[in-house]
């Protein structure tokens, strides 16, 4: 038998079967979709699983879009004020997108004594008073005049989120320890298969408040920063340009409870309006955070309804990030809810599922 051409023998080669060829394509926009996610991630100021739990798969959303002839030309119309934009509250009447197989939200279990039901006082027993509050110092940054530390608490968090157009869901996990002199907060954050961002701050209780020594944020690699308060100086292991140490000062996950101490000491002094400033630092860089008090809010989260006093962080510059915090005078201020929105409108909202006492 005579050989067979080129062309013959290229026709002859196996195809792959169509069905395998579009597990590849939908293999391929999974991969992109989960880069974009994770860099949604990657910016955001919280973005992890609860440790030692098992990641589960979620729904994949996708869109189809239309194409349709082009029309004919118009006529402009007159131009007209666009409607104002309501601010998105979490309510029982509009859920949040949840995959299938998730559990319905139960809203009803604890209606009376949030305190009591997670075991957290409303007040800690570690607290420093001092001269009565002032707005904001020479430096512009907030000064601290009185604070109580919440207690010890493990909350657990449901992250949902939207990237590119497209929703996904985490789960997160804050574990505050203090014990009257020293500090440490370590979030943890993770989505299905994507692995976990972890940023923890260490520190001691002062008398500025919270007063971080070392804050690290880790993906594959950790990036520190380090508060050389000898020095007056914040270094960082990412080689940035050392920045001057303000007092006070901050980084990205201090500065949430940092105002959960403040509040706590005497909510009074920081009535709807109040400006609040603090250097807050990140893995690269310091900057100026400001926090504006907004009215006390009633939240329906995946923990059951809950009161919480609403702080916002507008964007100042062009990419800054929008933050909405909430947080909860019945469990010492801690924080229930965290919304980032970034320019681009791709945005992440972290709801208070459990509280809990840590272990020791």
């Amino acid at each position: 038998m005579k050989d067979r051409s080129p062309v013959m023998r290229a026709l002859a080669q196996p195809v792959s079967p169509p069905h395998l060829q579009r597990k590849h394509a939908v293999l391929l926009v999974a991969g992109v979709l989960l880069l974009h996610v994770w860099l949604l991630a990657g910016s955001s100021l919280w973005f992890s699983p609860e440790a030692g739990k098992p990641l589960r798969t979620q729904a994949m959303v996708t869109r189809q879009i239309e194409v349709t002839a082009p029309r004919a030309p118009q006529a402009p119309k007159p131009a007209q004020p666009p409607p104002a934009k309501p601010t998105p509250v979490q309510n029982a009447d509009a859920p949040a997108e949840a995959p299938e197989n998730a559990k319905p939200l139960k809203f009803d279990e604890f209606g009376q004594d949030l305190s009591a039901a997670v075991g957290l006082p409303a007040r800690s027993a570690s607290a420093v008073d001092l001269p009565p509050y002032k707005r904001t110092g020479s430096d512009g940054a907030t000064e601290v005049t009185a604070f109580k530390a919440p207690d010890s608490a493990l909350l657990k968090y449901q992250v949902q989120g939207q990237a590119k157009g497209f929703n996904y869901w985490a789960s997160a996990e804050l574990n505050w320890q203090q014990d009257g002199k020293d500090y440490e907060a370590r979030l943890e954050v993770s989505a299905f298969l994507l692995g976990s961002r972890v940023q923890v701050s260490k520190g001691t209780l002062g008398a500025e408040g919270l007063m971080p020594t070392r804050f690290g944020d880790k993906t594959r690699s950790e990036l520190a920063a380090h508060f050389q308060r000898d020095k007056g100086i914040i270094s960082f292991s990412a080689n940035s340009p050392d920045a001057p140490l303000l007092k006070g000062a901050q980084d990205r996950l201090s500065v949430v409870l940092q105002l959960s101490t403040l509040l706590a000491a005497d909510p009074t002094r920081f009535p709807t309006g109040t400006m609040l400033s603090f250097q807050t630092v990140s893995q690269r860089e310091a900057e100026i955070w400001q926090f504006l008090v907004e009215k006390e809010e009633m939240l329906q989260l995946p923990f059951g309804d809950i009161s919480a006093i609403k702080l916002n962080r507008k964007p100042r510059r062009e990419f800054d990030q929008h933050i909405e915090l909430w947080l909860a005078p019945t469990l010492g201020y801690l924080p229930v809810r965290l919304r980032i929105t970034n320019a681009n409108g791709d945005m992440v909202d972290q709801l208070l599922s459990k509280a809990e006492k840590p272990s020791p």
